[in-house]
This record gives structure tokens, sequence and C-alpha cells, in this order.
């Protein structure tokens, strides 16, 4: 699945030097289009949302179509409502993804072709490859989600730590076309003081990968847009 022409020990120096590394057409031009298709068409998606009322292992909240729809539009304009006003002073995100190793294992949407990316990237190939290009030996474990951002969706400024589990580095597969800087959905990454040190703009086939904690947002997609932007994200973590 892997491009097999990608220079795996300069990607490799790239990310000793500086803690990240954006790699472009990473999967061959087939794999990467059964996934974008994927996505596009086939992904039963979620709404997520954090909520700050809830314990700590309750906050990460998914809606599904269903429930969306079940909830009436005065119950949705209000969630609409608590979403934002969470968002102000405490951390938030809005935007759509469905957890994959979940959804295989309850056998939702069998044959999704996502699944068998993440077979792929759950693989002694791909964690060969992963642990060479970051330098630990120790990962052992990959989970991945399929995310979909649309006007409005936002995902504030974290770090990615976890008390639930041992993050080492953090992926995004970009799957978006037609994308520029004035639409939104950027990833920033962030130093210390909160200023922006790196930016990229979504884009198609680019495997991204970036050591964690580390401060960084995607940046809230203008409202004007009428497109989407479509990944696969997850971490590598040990034990």
């Amino acid at each position: 699945m892997l491009n097999p022409d990608l220079d795996l020990p300069a990607l490799a120096e790239e990310f000793s030097a500086r803690g990240r590394v954006s790699i472009r057409d990473a999967f061959v031009p087939e794999v990467a289009e059964a996934a974008r298709a994927c996505l596009k068409s086939e992904v039963p998606w979620r709404l997520s949302w954090y909520d700050n009322r809830l314990p700590p292992e309750d906050r990460s909240v998914k809606l599904t179509a269903e429930q969306i729809r079940g909830m009436g539009r005065e119950n949705w304009a209000a969630l609409q409502r608590e979403i934002l006003s969470q968002a102000r002073d405490r951390f938030q995100y809005a935007y759509q993804s469905f957890d994959l190793l979940d959804g295989y294992r309850r056998g939702e949407r069998p044959g999704l072709f996502l699944y068998r990316l993440m077979a792929f990237l759950a693989g002694d190939e791909f964690f060969a490859f992963a642990r060479t290009l970051i330098g630990d030996a120790d990962i052992d474990h990959v989970d991945g989600h399929a995310t979909r951002y649309v006007a409005g969706h936002f995902l504030k400024n974290h770090a990615d730590e976890s008390p639930f589990e041992q993050r080492r580095t953090a992926y995004v597969i970009g799957m978006t076309r037609d994308w520029t800087a004035d639409m939104g959905g950027l990833l920033m990454f962030l130093d210390k003081e909160g200023a922006v040190q790196e930016t990229h703009v979504p884009a198609f086939n680019t495997l991204t990968v970036f050591r964690v904690p580390v401060p960084h947002l995607v940046s809230d997609v203008a409202p004007w847009v009428t497109g989407e932007r479509l990944a696969v994200t997850g971490w590598f973590t040990v034990g």
C-alpha cells in the first residue's frame, strides 16, 4: 500500500531533527483513491464533540445522524449553542468522525475499504516503516479514526496527552482535494507561548506524523466552504 519510492532514511532524519514530518504521495495511487472514495460516500459519520460537564472518561461524545434527527430542531440548536459556549473558555471540538477499530469489531458497515487500510497500518510491514521513521522500537499499537470537517468545524489547541494510553506519535493521513488556506481546517503547530510555528494545508495522499505531546489545533473551517476536509487520524502507542 505504501509508495515504494519513499526515501525512508531521509524522512527518518527529518523526523529526528524536527519531531514531525509530512510525506506527500505516501500511498500508491489506487489505495489513496479507494480511501478517499470510502471517506466520501461510505463512512457512517458521527458528530464528535467534548462535553466538559461530564466525567473525563465520558466527555468524548459521538452522535449518530439518527440521534441528531431525533433531537428535533430546538434541541439541536441548543446543543450547537452549548458547544460554542464551552469553546469560549475550555477545550472543545466539533467535527465528524468514525472509530475504525470499534466499527470493525462491532461489524458495522462490513467491507469498508478503510478497514483494510487499518489492517495494513496495524501489520508488520507498516510497523517496521513507522518504527524506523520515528526511531521508536517500542510502539506496538495503532488506532484509527475517519474524520470529516465541514463549514464551522474546529479542534481547539491541545497536545494529544491522554490518561488512558501511552501515546508516542500522532498521524494524519490526508485525503482532501481542492483545498486552500483561506478555507480553514489548517493543522497548526504552536510553540510554548501559543504562537504558530508551522501550518499544514489539507492535501491529498499525505501522511503527517508528529511526536506528542505537542500543542496543535485544527482551525475553524470557514462558513462559506462547501467542500470537506477528509482524513484518517490516530496515534501510535505503547502497551
